[in-house]
């Protein structure tokens, strides 16, 4: 056959990205070491080291000494250039092994637990700032044409944005629950509250003083301890709890929140959650929904997917309610890494 009657090849779906020469680490460090530079706010500079930590791209110790990276691509120093290429090379096969060499990853775990639980120091006036300064890392990487972060750019961002609405409501949530009506079955029933009901006769300041004293669970707020009675709670149950319903079963969880209902004639909203588990990072099998009643306020802060630590307690007329919240953690935090309580 001649070569003028074979038909023209088709056109090849396989995408043909340049890639670079240099470990994706090294690239990320020096972009990262540039904006800082860039930076003049000193708390924006701080928060960039924060992002780089997350990154393993160290602002603070970076895997190559400044004096060596002065050989880096210099003449006469070829073996200087390949030595500092094999140190990025074997910190990423590190990483790797790890599992923690994900762009991605790094930044739901920077905007979850590092944010919330490492550096409590970053609160909510400075979230909007901290966001801020991960949005302009992330654009300065895709500037550099790193392809890993470009390619991903408009999820990443997408993700920032979700942060800058959940990490707020979910710091705030973590202060507020559970909430008066969870408190009043506490106090009631059984929880962290019922042992102070003990001793009534005792002074509230006396109470509130036990209740805030560890014992390995999340003190309540001191308002719910100090101003509600029994009574109170007795009312804010009632129509709503069965009179002689007990206690059933009780044990820490994490609750992954479904849905949240209209408020209802009691002043009370409906909220679907389930039991979710960590190692599939999906509602756990062999559990049904449970329903949780939750004030306005608190329902203002809750969306779908986020996940509650707590204690889900079970009553025998099938109400159930929380106490000891011990986090609120956002919808996209990667929760497979993070240990519970």
């Amino acid at each position: 056959m001649d070569i003028d009657e074979l038909e023209p090849a088709q056109s090849s779906a396989i995408d043909t990205r340049e890639f670079a020469a240099e470990p994706l680490l090294m690239r990320v460090e020096r972009v990262t070491t540039a904006l800082n530079g860039e930076l003049e706010d000193t708390v924006e500079k701080r928060y960039l080291e924060i992002t780089s930590f997350a990154a393993n791209a160290g602002l603070v110790r970076p895997v190559a000494t400044k004096r060596e990276l002065k050989k880096y691509k210099k003449e006469g120093e070829a073996q200087a250039t390949r030595d500092i290429i094999l140190k990025y090379r074997l910190r990423e096969e590190q990483l790797l092994q790890s599992g923690t060499l994900d762009i991605v990853w790094g930044l739901k775990w920077l905007l979850s637990y590092v944010v919330l639980i490492e550096t409590p120091v970053i609160g909510p006036g400075n979230m909007e700032k901290m966001t801020s300064v991960v949005q302009k890392w992330l654009n300065a990487m895709a500037s550099a044409n790193i392809h890993e972060v470009k390619s991903q750019l408009e999820d990443l961002t997408k993700l920032v944005d979700c942060a800058r609405k959940e990490l707020l409501a979910s710091r705030a949530l973590s202060n507020q629950l559970p909430g008066v009506f969870n408190a009043a079955c506490s106090l009631l029933y059984a929880g962290a509250l019922h042992s102070v009901n003990a001793e009534m006769s005792l002074p509230k300041w006396v109470i509130a003083d036990r209740s805030n004293s560890g014992g390995g669970e999340r003190p309540m707020p001191d308002r719910l301890v100090q101003d509600l009675s029994i009574e109170q709670a007795r009312q804010l149950v009632s129509g709503i709890v069965a009179d002689d319903a007990q206690c059933t079963r009780s044990r820490p969880v994490d609750l992954l929140v479904e849905s949240v209902g209209a408020c209802g004639d009691d002043g009370l909203h409906l909220v679907s959650v389930c039991v979710f588990d960590r190692q599939t990072m999906a509602s756990a099998e062999g559990e049904s929904s449970i329903a949780l009643r939750f004030e306005t306020d608190l329902v203002e802060n809750l969306i779908s997917g986020q996940v509650i630590e707590a204690t889900l307690y079970t009553l025998s007329d099938g109400c159930s309610y929380i106490d000891a919240v011990t986090m609120v953690w956002p919808s996209y935090s990667p929760l497979d890494y993070v240990t519970m309580y």
